[in-house]
């Protein structure tokens, strides 16, 4: 939007502010003074980790450095990749990618972007000495090199099907070089803070507070944003961070929290939009750890869940019903009817209490045993814990519930607590994973490859491995899927998860404003440059 069209817009809305007013029940508090604001708020559950797009890997700290850094290509509200800092690319053989760079890009204090920068931001994401959250997206590439004036050419070291989707992500985001460098250890701090290319730049971050964002007036694209400020509050108290967002406090809070999504669906101010995700919330076996070894334990347990009672009764909008699959159909990618056609196939949940005595009784455990599962302090997830604790129990297995901080649980599902053995220290952990990209194989080979840190369930099936290694090296879609489900089909024989649903997106917005997408490639592509009031 033009400057111009802007000021119209304002002052459109100023004049129908009285419409606004009467559709906010009156409270000028509660989006009615929205054409005079210069400021629209954001409400964060979390503070975020740093100002620096290599530590950009969760929820709260993306919201914030998308504003202020680009990278090389974006999702679209498809999920599709788009033009970004590079005007076009493509891939000219299995293991390589050109990408023609934008030569018209300023940073935020009217510095041209240059390739020196474009190199300088990648490589520091790729050196193990940054320890970027997003470094092994590289682990891949062979060589980064300036292959012409504006040209860039990306090297493998072995075909990777994953890597086209990497300069969507903030692993290939572009920041300036001489700032960086400037700032020496300070980038990312409140001290430091970063210097990009998108359509806001930073002000200040105070430490568990908020995070103050300021309109670029040297953006290179065709409009840096409606409002002057982003303001982004840190409210870590669900129901305080709703109230924020009811009363006016804040304009918008990005991932409600799901067990008060009927509260903020039934106020008749507030605007709540979903999209199907990528993620999985799932219950992992600790399949190195008797009697979880089992397959036939870990049937018995599935077989006792009633997972329909727990989703109708607790899940509701919080996410969709799961299948025997670790992925939901948005990441059922080109060759969707496949994928459909398999999961319909694939071997259906039955809950059926006497089936699961007789699977624990094969198993040696006619008399049940004790166990614990290991969850975060997440209201959702300590109810739905709460329920497979009562139905369990009416299959002899007495479960304890082990609540832990976020800290600790992430510790857990990564394996960095280990018991004497040296194995992960927990019989069960409810736990959640998102893919990176929209690709069927974002959920599938974190979670079942052997070896890997994201894999909860310590499932170790060396046929399963190969599979999902051999088809990450291919290109033709039917093939790699044809390795995918050959690798579901023993998967889903010895159940190391119970998917117990795919969580939906949600962003909940005052009425009084538009301009947000929500998707499922939403820690990517979420901005607020188009956030307006509702004309």
């Amino acid at each position: 939007m033009k400057r111009f069209s802007r000021l119209l817009a304002l002052l459109m809305c100023a004049a129908m502010m009285f419409t606004l007013l009467t559709a906010c029940g009156g409270n000028s508090d509660n989006g009615g003074d929205t054409a005079e604001k210069d400021t629209f708020t954001i409400a964060l559950d979390s503070d975020i980790v740093k100002l620096d797009p290599a530590f950009a890997y969760d929820f709260t700290t993306n919201p914030v450095v998308n504003q202020i850094t680009q990278g090389l290509l974006t999702f679209d509200e498809n999920n599709e990749l788009q033009p970004m800092l590079a005007s076009s690319w493509e891939q000219t053989d299995d293991v390589t990618y050109v990408y023609q760079i934008r030569d018209d890009v300023t940073f935020s204090d009217g510095s041209a972007m240059t390739m020196e920068d474009v190199l300088f931001s990648l490589e520091r994401t790729r050196d193990p000495e940054t320890a970027s959250y997003l470094g092994w997206m590289f682990d891949n590439v062979d060589t980064i090199e300036q292959t012409g004036d504006w040209e860039l050419t990306v090297t493998l070291s072995q075909p990777d099907a994953a890597w086209q989707y990497v300069p969507g992500t903030t692993a290939c985001h572009i920041i300036s070089k001489a700032f960086a460098e400037f700032v020496g250890d300070n980038l990312g701090s409140p001290d430091g803070g970063l210097m990009g290319t998108g359509p806001y730049k930073f002000v200040s971050w105070q430490n568990g507070t908020s995070v103050e964002l300021t309109r670029n007036e040297n953006y290179w694209g065709e409009d840096a944003g409606y409002y002057d400020n982003l303001v982004f509050k840190i409210i870590t108290e669900d129901t305080t961070r709703v109230t924020a967002l009811q009363t006016g406090d804040v304009d918008c809070t990005v991932a409600p929290p799901e067990s008060m999504l009927d509260v903020m669906k039934g106020d008749d101010n507030l605007v709540l939009t979903s999209s199907p995700g990528f993620g999985v919330t799932f219950l992992a076996f600790n399949t190195e750890r008797a009697p979880f070894d089992d397959p036939n334990v870990r049937n018995a347990i599935y077989t006792a869940i009633d997972l329909d009672t727990i989703y109708e009764t607790l899940i509701k909008g919080a996410g969709e019903p799961s299948t025997a699959l670790p992925n939901s159909s948005a990441l059922f990618g080109t060759e969707s009817a496949a994928w459909a056609d398999y999961a319909a196939k694939a071997p259906q949940h039955t809950y059926d209490v006497d089936a699961a005595k007789a699977l624990l009784a094969e198993a040696g455990y006619a008399d049940g045993f004790e166990c614990a599962i290991t969850i975060s302090d997440n209201s959702l997830r300590n109810t739905i814990a709460l329920a497979i604790q009562e139905q369990l129990a009416e299959v002899g297995i007495t479960v304890s519930i082990n609540k832990v901080s976020t800290d600790e649980h992430t510790a857990y599902q990564f394996g960095e607590i280990l018991d004497a053995e040296g194995h992960r220290d927990y019989d069960m952990i409810m736990a959640g994973w998102e893919a990176d990209y929209p690709d069927p194989s974002g959920n599938l080979l974190p979670l079942c490859q052997g070896e890997n840190s994201s894999n909860a369930a310590a499932y170790n099936n060396e046929q399963v491995t190969a599979l999902l290694n051999q088809q990450n090296q291919l290109s033709d879609p039917v093939a790699r899927n044809d390795l995918m489900f050959q690798a579901l089909d023993i998967v889903t024989a010895e159940n190391p998860y119970i998917y117990l649903y795919y969580p939906v997106k949600n962003i909940a917005m005052n009425k009084a404003y538009e301009g947000v997408s929500m998707n499922a490639s939403w820690i990517w592509n979420i901005h607020f440059q188009d956030v307006h009031p509702v004309a």
